[in-house]
């Protein structure tokens, strides 16, 4: 009766021990899944927004597009992350005609903004790639440096472990002709 009691103990903890990281690995994807539908959903306000500002300023008719790299979280590397690139655009025509086109329709530009979200990665950039007849791309070019450690210190018959990692990145954009540069830093420790 007691070695059947064992047993079972013991095949409960050998099912934990195998369904407890799948468990944890599907929490891990469905999170980074939902981050990065948060930053696209973000991503696709912050572009319609800009583009009624820049329409009621200039009025005309704008298209704005936004486009953002930041790192996000990352079930299988939790403190450096993965970058994330999101992206958004909207149009938007102000509805009060210009006096100085005498009624006639506005004139239309289209605007990109790269990682412009307060200048938190840098000088944001925000470049008016013209009429609307024209177009453009983003061509980016990253210069990345990962670090991590893994201290383990044992004393006292007891052991403690502290990880830390740091990211620094260089980023150059090439919009159209221009280039244009970025940096950011990041890191954390457990």
């Amino acid at each position: 009766m007691k070695n059947n009691f064992f047993r079972k103990k013991a095949q409960a903890l050998m099912e934990m021990a195998i369904l407890a990281p799948i468990v944890v690995v599907a929490v891990g994807i469905v999170a980074t899944y939902a981050a990065k539908l948060n930053g696209d959903q973000y991503q696709l306000m912050q572009a319609f927004r800009e583009g009624l500002a820049k329409s009621n300023s200039e009025n005309k008719a704008i298209s704005y597009g936004t486009w953002d790299d930041r790192r996000q979280v990352d079930a299988s590397n939790p403190i450096i992350g993965q970058k994330t690139p999101s992206s958004g655009a909207g149009s938007v025509m102000w509805a009060i005609p210009s006096v100085e086109n005498q009624g006639q329709n506005p004139e239309k530009t289209m605007w990109v903004g790269v990682n412009s979200m307060g200048g938190r990665f840098g000088m944001p950039i925000e470049y008016d790639l013209g009429s609307e007849a024209s177009s453009g791309g983003i061509m980016p070019m990253y210069l990345t440096t990962t670090t991590v450690s893994l201290n383990i210190n044992r004393n006292n018959n007891q052991v403690s472990s502290n990880r830390s990692g740091a990211v620094a990145e260089v980023m150059t954009y090439k919009i159209n002709n221009s280039y244009y540069v970025q940096a950011r830093a990041s890191g954390a420790s457990r």
